[in-house]
């Protein structure tokens, strides 16, 4: 993973969070349960996609990106999500519930670094048969 593509995933990161959560609170009533489950699978998905767009990482760098892109999205969304929601976000379970989801979802589907050095292992071996 290169700093630029770090930078640049993040950004759109933080762009697709934002737009996510602005229009899941603005349009939905967020206090529905359904709407919670597709605003969580949503945010599962872009977290899979966006984490997968990085390449190979380690676990420890997959760590630093979820703490990391919560931590700014926690400064997105008070600086730009609650104020333009009329209610409270920052008080709803749904939204730290996505928090949580996030971070969970880069964590456990990054791409592995300790798994793709073995399929290049395995794939060196077999080759010299």
């Amino acid at each position: 993973m290169s700093i630029s593509k770090f930078f640049i995933i993040f950004g759109l990161q933080l762009a697709a969070f934002a737009i996510l959560k602005l229009f899941f609170f603005t349009a939905f009533n967020f206090h529905s349960t359904i709407w919670v489950v597709v605003y969580l699978a949503a945010t599962a998905i872009l977290s899979v996609a966006l984490v997968r767009r990085l390449g190979v990482i380690t676990f420890l760098e997959a760590i630093f990106i979820a703490v990391f892109w919560f931590l700014m999205d926690l400064v997105v969304d008070s600086l730009i999500t609650a104020p333009l929601v009329k209610e409270p976000v920052f008080s709803t379970w749904a939204l730290w519930l996505g928090y949580l989801v996030m971070m969970i979802f880069v964590f456990l589907f990054h791409k592995k670094r300790h798994v793709h050095i073995r399929k290049e292992q395995a794939a060196h071996h077999h080759g010299h048969h």
